[in-house]
């Protein structure tokens, strides 16, 4: 016997532990005895349970909601330019050009009030290769407060990890447009279109969801890299898990009037009083 109903559990912390903690368990109960044995005595769940967290051991708040991505969900663009992450698209063009093995490039944006950031997020680029024809592009937008990194539960028991990641081949940059949307691109992954030299090619690229809140003075920076983003460890390896570098050469981003690179973030405007 299946059921057809479908129930979000969210959560940030260790996914062991949450899975055996009681709440979980409860719910897990509550959906078998509801939709799997049909007994219509017991409480529907929320749609979406909903955890709001600043950073990777405190909840902010727990709450129900209705559906996902949110309803009320303000997607916010936040261009690529000189100064960080700008409100506006740029009115002059810029690029900045890094080595794909060792190095990247990040942007910032200092919030001025607190924000909650809560379901997906997607990164638009333009992308030229030098010495090369391919790489894979590993994105990651990160919480900073006070000068300090906040760190967040990652996979595989990882504490340290960002708000979000994605990552990107360059060359299966194609999109899936039945499936793609704005804030969810999803690459086909059919063909693969090397980057001929000299050519600007768009690019874009999923983050992986999550729920959280910076406070006013948080700084959010989005990094870049040709490489996987953690440091490989020389004891202990590298977490969340071993990711192979594709290949040398640079990478320039561009960005300007007519290439208006962004992110796109999940913005939850505040309840009113």
């Amino acid at each position: 016997m299946g059921s057809t109903e479908r129930h979000l559990y969210t959560h940030r912390g260790g996914k062991w532990a949450v899975f055996y903690d009681q709440e979980a368990r409860t719910a897990q109960l509550r959906f078998f005895e509801r939709h799997l044995k049909g007994r219509r005595d017991v409480a529907a769940l929320p749609r979406v349970r909903l955890e709001v967290r600043d950073r990777a051991d405190h909840v902010v708040e727990v709450r129900e909601e209705q559906s996902w991505p949110l309803e009320r969900t303000e997607w916010m663009p936040r261009y690529l330019s000189d100064r960080g992450l700008a409100a506006a698209p740029p009115t002059a063009p810029g690029s900045f050009t890094f080595g794909i093995r060792r190095s990247g490039v990040r942007f910032g944006w200092t919030l001025t009030r607190d924000t909650e950031l809560t379901g997906p997020m997607a990164l638009r680029l333009y992308v030229e290769l030098l010495d090369t024809d391919d790489m894979d592009l590993v994105v990651g937008v990160e919480k900073w407060s006070g000068g300090r990194f906040v760190p967040f539960e990652g996979s595989y028991g990882y504490g340290r990890d960002r708000v979000a990641t994605g990552w990107q081949n360059l060359a299966l940059r194609a999109l899936d447009t039945d499936r793609s949307r704005p804030f969810e691109p999803v690459p086909a992954c059919l063909v693969r279109e090397p980057v001929t030299a000299g050519d600007i090619v768009p690019v874009d690229i999923a983050l992986g969801a999550s729920s959280t809140l910076f406070r006013a003075g948080d700084q959010l920076r989005l990094v870049v890299a040709g490489r996987w983003l953690s440091a490989r460890n020389p004891f202990t390896g590298q977490f969340p898990a071993s990711y192979r570098t594709r290949t040398q050469g640079r990478c320039t981003l561009h960005w300007g009037p007519d290439q208006p690179a962004h992110l796109l973030l999940p913005h939850i405007p505040a309840a009113e009083a």
